[in-house]
C-alpha cells in the first residue's frame, strides 16, 4: 500500500506542483482511507521527505565514480554507472531539481557531495580556504544544475558527451568552454 502511496504522488506530480499536492488528492486518486495514509506518512512533507533521502541515498552511491570520472575520465563502465543512475532516479531528479527546484533538498545534495569529496579526497574541513570552500560548492552545484538542465532538455545529447563537457568545464573553466571556438567540436 505504501508503493501506491508513493507511485499516486509521483503521478499527480506530473501535473500539479509538489506542495499543490493534498493528502485528500492522494487518498482519492488511490482510492484509499485516509488512515491507510496516515499508517505510512505523518504527512505529505514526510512522503518528500522520504522520497529525497531515497534520491540522496542513490546519489551517495554514484556520487565516487561521477567525481572520478569528471576529474579523470570515465570508461565504459563509468558511464553506464551514471546513465542507469540518471535513467532509474530520472522522475525524483525531475520534481526536486527541475519543476520544483527545492532549494532544501538542493541544499542537502549539495552537502551531501561536499562531504563526500572530502572524505575522497581525505580532506578535512578546517583545513579549506574559503577559495577552497566556495569553489567546491560552485563546483558541486555547476555540475548538479548542468545535469538537471540536461535532463530537463530531453536528454538531447549522449550520456559520455555531457561528462565530457562537464569535464571540460572543471578542468578549462566555464569561460574557456563559452568563447573558445576550438571548444566541443
Amino acid at each position: 500500500m505504501k508503493s501506491k502511496i508513493i507511485s499516486t504522488f509521483l503521478e499527480l506530480s506530473k501535473d500539479i506542483p509538489i506542495n499543490k499536492i493534498s493528502i485528500n488528492s492522494i487518498i482519492k486518486k488511490a482510492n484509499i482511507n485516509r488512515s491507510t495514509f496516515y499508517y505510512y506518512f505523518e504527512n505529505i512533507d514526510m512522503l518528500i521527505l522520504e522520497l529525497e533521502n531515497e534520491l540522496l541515498d542513490e546519489f551517495s552511491k554514484i556520487q565516487k565514480v561521477l567525481f572520478k570520472s569528471l576529474i579523470f575520465g570515465m570508461n565504459k563502465k563509468t558511464i553506464n554507472i551514471i546513465d542507469n543512475f540518471i535513467n532509474e532516479n530520472e522522475e525524483l531528479i525531475t520534481i526536486f531539481l527541475i519543476e520544483n527546484q527545492r532549494i532544501n533538498f538542493m541544499d542537502k545534495i549539495t552537502k551531501k557531495a561536499f562531504d563526500n569529496i572530502l572524505m575522497m579526497s581525505k580532506t578535512d574541513m578546517k583545513s579549506l580556504s574559503k577559495q577552497q570552500e566556495y569553489s567546491l560548492k560552485y563546483l558541486i552545484n555547476g555540475q548538479l544544475w548542468l545535469f538537471a538542465y540536461w535532463i530537463k532538455n530531453g536528454k538531447e545529447i549522449e550520456i559520455n558527451e555531457l561528462i565530457r563537457i562537464a569535464r571540460h568545464i572543471i578542468t578549462k573553466g566555464p569561460l574557456h568552454s563559452i568563447f573558445n571556438k576550438k571548444t566541443l567540436k
